[in-house]
């Protein structure tokens, strides 16, 4: 051990020397330190669960529906806002939604340890009682509540922070998936770009139909008012025989034909939106396009052992450094 009179700091100055002469004498605690967190990262290196990682890259078709923009404008023409033509999404959000990452959790997923499909609560064993947790919090929870929705929740939560997601300026949308084995995140991966086709196919529909139905009331409400305007100039011309005879009943003829033409015009116009809606709400437009689909990965992507033995032995020289200077210093 170095001598306790060797002072490191000298005149409100470090002296170099008699810190390099400190750190020498406790070479063998540095050593020892940083042997133990070395340690501690090649444990965990060597006991943490191998995860493969399968990729696919994916971009929104930005396809907006001509015939919905002109339902909007029919809608706008009498009076009532319909909001966007088509409900715009924003894709990672999708993908990181309760939504679709609990029918993830829920499918039946083909697995190497499992001689059937399982779903994942199965597979991660999270709805084994009897298992040991290296959380020590789980230590002490009970197990009162339904426990389906516990299995549900630490579920999501697990695979949460196995997706993850980026959207470069050019809208390319990549997502990673990490699983424990290389086909079962290839699984996962490509079922991402089918649960977001499903999704949004959906509610294009749904919209469709709204769209459809209210044209359809509109053209029933036109419909009388053509009828009753028809009756009216039916009625009309059978009270007034001489109509040229007068400029008056010429004027009212005039008027009662405009009217019977505007309303002819906006029902065959109706008519026509509402073929057109018909043929969108059975119409299917992929929302996203798949650039590269998801393979099984040869390597495992995590734990990186050789980058955490590096860091643990930097961390633990570090911290034996750290530790020596403060024991001299105090």
């Amino acid at each position: 051990m170095i001598d306790e009179k060797v002072q490191i700091i000298k005149d409100d100055e470090i002296d170099l020397r008699a810190l390099f002469q400190v750190l020498w004498g406790d070479r063998k605690l540095i050593l020892k330190i940083t042997g133990f967190i070395t340690f501690l990262g090649i444990l965990y290196a060597l006991l943490a669960t191998p995860l493969y990682k399968s990729t696919i890259t994916i971009y929104p078709t930005g396809e907006s529906s001509g015939g919905l923009s002109q339902l909007q404008g029919m809608a706008s023409m009498f009076g009532m806002n319909m909001g966007g033509t088509e409900s715009t999404f924003h894709i990672p959000d999708i993908i990181k939604s309760r939504t679709l990452q609990t029918k993830i959790i829920y499918k039946k997923w083909d697995s190497n340890s499992f001689s059937s499909p399982i779903d994942l609560i199965t597979f991660w064993e999270i709805n084994v009682e009897n298992k040991f947790s290296m959380n020590p919090l789980a230590w002490f929870s009970t197990s009162d509540g339904n426990m389906n929705l516990k299995w549900k929740s630490s579920a999501l939560e697990k695979l949460s922070k196995r997706i993850s997601v980026k959207e470069d300026k050019t809208k390319l949308i990549i997502v990673d998936v990490l699983m424990e084995e290389p086909e079962l995140s290839a699984q996962i991966a490509n079922y991402i770009y089918v649960g977001v086709v499903e999704f949004t196919n959906i509610n294009h529909i749904e919209t469709a139909k709204s769209n459809r139905e209210f044209i359809q009331e509109r053209q029933l409400e036109i419909k009388e008012i053509l009828t009753a305007t028809e009756n009216k100039l039916k009625e009309f011309r059978s009270k007034n025989r001489k109509v040229m005879d007068s400029p008056q009943l010429q004027l009212e003829v005039e008027r009662l034909l405009r009217d019977v033409e505007i309303q002819t015009q906006v029902f065959i116009t109706l008519q026509q939106q509402y073929e057109l809606a018909r043929i969108e709400e059975v119409k299917e437009t992929p929302s996203v396009v798949v650039l590269d689909k998801g393979f099984p990965s040869v390597y495992k992507d995590s734990p990186k052992r050789k980058l955490i033995i590096i860091v643990c032995i930097f961390l633990g020289g570090f911290f034996g450094l750290f530790f020596v200077l403060i024991k001299r210093l105090y």
